[in-house]
C-alpha cells in the first residue's frame, strides 16, 4: 500500500465487458495529502505571523487567493493582531479566526500547512528555521536573511526537514524578469557590469525613550537584537524610513530594495545561484562604487542613492530596466514560476502541492540576500576583501570576518540545524 501512495504513474481506465467491474484507477499519492503533501483539491492553511505594514499587504492578497485558507494571525502588538483577526473574520464570515501572541504556539497546531513571515529582518531566520522544523511550508518576505552566516542556516533547514521555502521578492519575475530571456540571449554582447543605485545608508538608532503601548511586547519585538528603550520610530513599519533605516535591525535599502533589484539582476544574468569571489571598495580603479566581483568577471555596482534602477552594460552595449527596448536573439531557457503561475503566491500553491522547490526558492533569496549583505559590508570597512563562499568567511580577514554573524540575545537564539 505505501508504494502505490507514493506512485506518480496514473493507469488508464481499463473497460470490461458488459456486467464486469472496472479496474482501479492508480494516482499519485499526492493527490490524497501523502508524503507530506497538500491535496489540489485542499486548500492550503495558513497562519500569518507578523502584521505590521507588509504583513497586513500580504495578509491581503492571500485573502483574496482561493488556493488558500488563512487560519489565523499572529503578532505581538494587540492592535495590530485585533487589526488583522478583524480581516480575517470579515472575509469568511466567521467571527473567531485564530490570534497569537506567539509564533511558537502557530506551530504546534497540526492543521497549519504554511506560514507567512512577515516580521522584521532580525526575525526572518528564526521563524523560518522553527517552522520548517515543525513541518510547515514557508513563504518568508525578502530580505531573506540579517547575516551571512543565517544564508546558510535558513537554506540548510530547509533542505534538511524537506519543506517548500519561498523568499517573497515578487519583483524579481514580476518587474525585472522579463529582462531574463533578452540578457541571456546575447543581445548586449557578453555581460561585463551592472550598475544598481538604491536608498539611504542604515545609521544606528539613537532616539529618546517613550512609553511602551498598551498590548505590545517589546522585549520580543527585538528578538534577536541588542535591547534598546522603546521609540515608535524604532519599531515603525514606515517603507520610508522605520526600523529599516537602522543597523540594529538590518542593512537599510540596501537589503530590502537590494533583495527586487539584486534579486532581478541575478537572475537576468543566470547567476542567482552564485556569490562574489570579491568586493571592492569606492574610489578602486576610480570607481564612486562599491563593486562585487563574481567568478566570471561580472561586476556589480552599487552606490547609495545612485542614478540607476539597474543598468546592464555588455560588449555590445547596454540595458536599462524599462528603458531599452531589444528582443532575445534566441531562445533561451530560463526558470519561471511554476505550474503557469503569472505571480509569487500561486507558484508557491503549485510548489507547495506538488512537493518542488519555487521560484524564489531559499536558496537564491539567501544568495541574493548574501550579495546585499557583502556590498553592506563593503561600505562599512572601504577596502578591497576576498569572499570564500564555500566556507562563508573572508580570507585572511579577522575584522570582516566578525561580520558574518552577529551576537544574539537570550532568549531569541537561532536554533542549529
Amino acid at each position: 500500500m505505501k508504494k502505490n501512495q507514493s506512485q506518480l504513474s496514473r493507469r488508464a481506465f481499463l473497460a470490461a465487458s458488459a456486467g464486469a467491474f472496472a479496474a482501479p484507477l492508480l494516482v499519485s499519492g499526492r493527490v490524497f495529502g501523502f508524503n507530506g503533501g497538500v491535496a489540489p483539491s485542499n486548500v492550503i492553511q495558513l497562519f500569518h505571523i507578523g502584521l505590521g505594514n507588509r504583513g497586513n499587504e500580504l495578509l491581503g492578497g492571500f485573502l483574496g487567493n482561493p488556493q488558500f485558507r488563512s487560519l489565523g494571525v499572529c503578532d505581538c502588538y494587540k492592535d495590530h493582531l485585533d487589526r488583522a483577526a478583524d480581516r480575517v473574520n470579515e472575509r469568511y464570515h466567521i467571527n473567531n479566526a485564530a490570534k497569537y501572541a506567539h509564533y511558537e504556539d502557530v506551530l504546534q497546531r497540526d492543521d497549519v500547512d504554511a506560514i507567512v513571515c512577515a516580521c522584521p529582518d532580525h526575525w526572518h531566520t528564526k521563524i523560518s528555521v522553527e517552522a520548517c522544523q515543525a513541518g510547515k511550508d514557508v513563504y518568508c518576505e525578502k530580505p531573506l536573511t540579517l547575516t551571512l552566516q543565517e544564508t546558510r542556516l535558513i537554506v540548510k533547514a530547509a533542505r534538511k526537514y524537506n519543506r517548500v521555502c519561498t523568499s517573497g521578492s515578487q519583483r524579481v519575475m514580476e518587474d525585472y524578469g522579463y529582462m531574463a530571456p533578452i540578457i541571456q540571449s546575447g543581445a548586449i554582447g557578453e555581460v561585463k557590469e551592472v550598475y544598481c543605485g538604491l536608498g539611504n545608508p542604515p545609521k544606528h538608532c539613537y532616539l529618546p525613550e517613550q512609553p511602551i503601548p498598551e498590548g505590545f511586547d517589546w522585549d520580543r519585538w527585538q528578538g534577536q537584537a541588542p535591547y534598546a528603550p522603546f521609540n515608535s520610530e524604532r519599531c515603525s513599519g514606515n517603507y520610508g524610513g522605520g526600523w529599516r533605516a537602522f543597523t540594529e535591525y538590518g542593512n537599510g535599502f540596501l537589503a530590502d530594495w537590494g533583495a527586487h533589484k539584486f534579486g532581478g539582476a541575478l537572475y537576468a544574468l543566470g547567476i542567482d545561484d552564485q556569490e562574489p569571489v570579491e568586493i571592492l571598495p569606492r574610489g578602486y580603479d576610480g570607481s564612486e562604487y562599491v563593486c562585487a566581483v563574481f567568478k566570471n568577471g561580472v561586476k556589480m555596482y552599487h552606490a547609495w542613492n545612485g542614478p540607476h534602477d539597474i543598468t546592464i552594460i555588455g560588449t555590445e552595449g547596454e540595458y536599462r530596466h524599462q528603458q531599452t527596448k531589444l528582443n532575445p536573439l534566441k531562445a533561451v531557457d530560463v526558470r519561471r514560476y511554476s505550474g503557469g503561475a503569472t505571480n509569487i503566491a500561486d507558484d508557491f500553491a503549485f510548489c507547495v502541492r506538488n512537493r518542488v522547490r519555487p521560484f524564489q526558492d531559499f536558496f537564491y533569496g539567501a544568495k541574493t540576500a548574501a550579495l546585499c549583505q557583502l556590498l553592506a559590508i563593503g561600505h562599512k570597512l572601504n577596502r578591497r576583501l576576498q569572499w570564500d563562499s564555500e566556507n562563508c568567511r573572508f580570507i585572511d580577514d579577522d575584522e570582516a570576518n566578525r561580520h558574518v554573524a552577529r551576537p544574539q540575545r537570550y532568549p531569541y537564539v537561532i536554533p542549529e540545524v
